[in-house]
């Protein structure tokens, strides 16, 4: 330690640069002299005030910084400033920035002058931040970024307990959504950007780890494809294609939902836990916003997309309770495609890059999406609490394989349910198979 000190003092001497023992210490003065310069003050009693450093902690991912705001400053305004603030902790260093670690990592043995300047010319990775506010302003800096790419993997599927599925990797942890706390989900995204393949996660998962248990109504709404390897799966009822096709599974649906809600009334059951059901229905609507009734043209097809707004609305309303499971998803988010109803009874939503700030706030109500990097994948999760992650990529071939013990060669796609329980055969399954031969 003594000769690491008196090496250091050395090079300092010799190269003219000065030792921060400290980073966090300048990292945080730094965080405040650039929101000063960025605009983010107001003038109080003749005093210009900025952000007031009130703590930091060290994590292994970085560090966390709490500011108390000057009165007259708001979030919003701190937030406008995100990319300003995360630049200013990304400039490339002069030799007065270099810290007692910087030194440590250097290989004496080798070129010093020459690792020096690939230290200054950006030898880092870029640091990324992360804020919020609770009273006081937190600012969190990450060392590293976050990855572009999660593979969706057998420990991925088998991590999943209970009826959780899979969000991904935050920066600090993996991060898993419960459809039993929360039974309704709005997703939302840029095509091609990780929408449709979080929902092929979530049935892959389903399925795989409630085979006698989950009942699958998919509606894809850009002509069944992302579904469509799927369709001869047991579990699932029906892909729905179109409109028309939608409103004929979702009348099934709210019949069974009716037929359920009067059996809990005069049984007196609260909900499905209480009545020890373990069956689950999750109705999962993809690109939503075809089957939306504002500015239809063609009457005949207006009434049938209002219908299935009805419907919708009245399980994201009702059906959590019933053991139904509702995954709304678009891609173009509006009021008129995004009903109330189901935004109200929908406490999760996970949103994917999104073009403006108009869209981020009729899903998050709040800006956010839109600032997202252009990575596939990567979304903000919010329910209580807002987590960014990066959502687990899955590969066709690995849906094949998980999915392959369930397909079925000829399947009834009756109601096998009665009043939300599995119409049982003796063998236990909810299902008849058969196998005509040729």
């Amino acid at each position: 330690m003594i000769l690491e000190l008196a090496t250091t003092t050395v090079m300092a001497g010799v190269f003219g640069f000065t030792i921060l023992d400290k980073t966090a210490a300048s990292e945080a003065k730094k965080i405040q002299r650039i929101a000063a310069n960025c605009g983010l003050s107001v003038r109080d009693d003749g005093k210009l005030m900025t952000l007031h450093l009130l703590r930091k902690t060290r994590h292994k991912w970085g560090t966390e910084y709490v500011y108390r705001l000057p009165l007259g400053l708001s979030f919003e305004e701190v937030q406008k400033k995100q990319r300003t603030i995360e630049d200013g902790l990304n400039q490339k260093r002069g030799l007065l920035d270099l810290t007692i670690d910087d030194l440590k990592k250097i290989q004496w043995k080798n070129d010093l002058l020459e690792q020096i300047k690939n230290m200054m010319s950006g030898g880092r990775r870029r640091k990324e931040i992360l804020m919020n506010y609770d009273g006081a302003l937190q600012i969190r800096v990450y060392k590293d970024p976050m990855p572009e790419l999660v593979p969706f993997t057998e420990h991925t599927l088998h991590s999943c307990k209970g009826w959780t599925v899979s969000l991904g990797e935050s920066r600090e942890a993996a991060i898993y959504h419960d459809f039993e706390l929360i039974p309704h989900m709005v997703v939302a995204g840029t095509t091609r950007y990780g929408k449709s393949v979080f929902l092929k996660n979530t049935v892959t998962t389903l399925i795989h780890n409630h085979p006698e248990h989950i009942r699958l109504t998919l509606i894809d709404l850009k002509g069944g494809l992302a579904f469509n390897r799927f369709s001869s799966v047991r579990q699932v009822l029906t892909v729905a294609k179109d409109a028309e096709e939608a409103l004929k599974a979702l009348r099934d649906i709210h019949e069974a939902i009716k037929r359920q809600q009067a059996e809990f009334l005069s049984k007196g059951y609260e909900d499905v836990r209480e009545a020890g059901y373990k069956h689950r229905h999750f109705i999962i609507i993809d690109e939503a916003a075809e089957i939306a009734s504002q500015g239809e043209p063609l009457k005949e097809v207006k009434l049938i997309k209002s219908e299935c707004e009805k419907i919708i609305a009245e399980i994201a309303r009702i059906g959590g309770g019933l053991g139904y499971r509702l995954i709304f998803a678009t891609q173009y988010p509006t009021a008129d495609t995004l009903p109330r109803q189901v935004k109200q009874n929908c406490d999760a939503r996970l949103c994917f890059k999104l073009q403006t700030d108009t869209a981020s706030q009729v899903v998050l109500d709040e800006s956010g999406a839109e600032k997202l990097p252009f990575v596939k994948g990567r979304a903000i999760y919010q329910t209580d609490r807002k987590h960014i992650v990066q959502t687990p990529f899955i590969d066709n071939q690995f849906i094949d394989r998980t999915i392959r013990p369930h397909i079925t060669i000829k399947a009834r796609k009756e109601e096998y349910y009665e009043a939300g329980t599995a119409k049982q055969t003796p063998e236990g399954r909810g299902h008849t198979l058969i196998i005509e031969e040729a």
